[in-house]
C-alpha cells in the first residue's frame, strides 16, 4: 500500500488531513474514494493505519484507526557527514542514506570540495530541494521519520562538540578495517559516518 505524508499539526481527535500534492496523488491520480484504507506517516516517527471519510479537491480528510510508533525505523541513530558534491550528487546521497535508514544529513566543506557556499538563497533552495527527496524517499522505503538535513558544515565545527556516546567511523579507501570489524549494530547506539568529496580528505601533521 501507498504510503502518504502529512504535517503533525493536521493530525488531532482521531482524524487526520491531508492536503496539496499528497492530497492530489490521493484523489486525482490513484482516485482514492471514501471508505479506502491508507497509511499515512507524519515525519516525527508516527505511522497511522487510516481510512479516508472524505475527498475534495486538494484536501483529503480520514479517521485514524491505528498508530505505530517508530513505524519502519531502524534500531540505532546514525548520522552521515559526506562530502558536499557537485551538481545533484548529493540529491543521490540523500535518496539512498535515507532508505538506508540515515537519521541526520551533514553536507561537508571539504579543502578538495568542488561546491563553496557564494549565496544564500540557492543554499536555501538546495536544503528545500533535499528535504523533497527525502520526503519522497521516507514514502518509498516506509520510513515514518524525516531524516534532519543540516545546513552545509566544516569537519572541524561538526566534531568541535565532545560526544562520548557516539561511535564516529570514517570511510578512507586506504584503511585497514572493514565495517565488520565492529560488530553487528547496537540497539540504540548513536553512528557518526564520515565520507569525504570526490578527492577524499585531506590529511596534515
Amino acid at each position: 500500500m501507498a504510503v502518504y505524508y502529512t504535517e503533525p499539526e493536521k493530525i488531532a481527535a482521531g482524524n487526520l488531513v491531508i492536503e496539496g500534492a499528497e492530497a492530489h496523488h490521493i484523489g486525482r491520480v490513484m482516485r482514492f474514494k471514501k471508505g479506502d484504507p491508507l497509511t499515512v506517516v507524519d515525519g516525527i516517527g508516527n505511522g497511522f493505519r487510516a481510512e479516508i471519510m472524505s475527498v475534495s479537491g486538494k484536501r483529503v480528510t480520514c479517521s485514524v484507526l491505528s498508530r505505530i510508533r517508530r513505524f519502519g525505523e531502524p534500531l540505532t541513530d546514525v548520522t552521515l557527514a559526506a562530502g558536499w558534491a557537485a551538481g545533484s550528487r548529493f540529491d543521490d546521497i540523500i535518496q539512498k542514506g535515507t532508505e538506508l535508514g540515515i537519521s541526520r544529513f551533514v553536507p561537508l566543506i571539504c579543502d578538495k570540495g568542488r561546491v563553496k557556499i557564494d549565496d544564500e538563497s540557492r543554499l536555501q533552495n538546495r536544503l528545500r530541494r533535499w528535504r523533497k527527496v527525502a520526503l519522497a524517499s521516507i514514502k518509498q522505503c516506509e520510513r515514518s521519520v524525516l531524516p534532519e538535513i543540516t545546513a552545509p558544515t566544516g569537519l572541524s565545527d561538526l566534531l568541535a562538540p565532545a560526544d562520548n556516546e557516539r561511535q564516529v567511523i570514517l570511510f578512507d579507501p586506504s584503511g585497514n578495517r572493514t565495517l565488520y570489524d565492529f560488530g553487528p549494530p547496537e540497539e540504540g547506539r548513536r553512528y557518526l559516518i564520515l565520507v569525504g568529496p570526490e578527492a577524499g580528505f585531506v590529511v596534515r601533521d
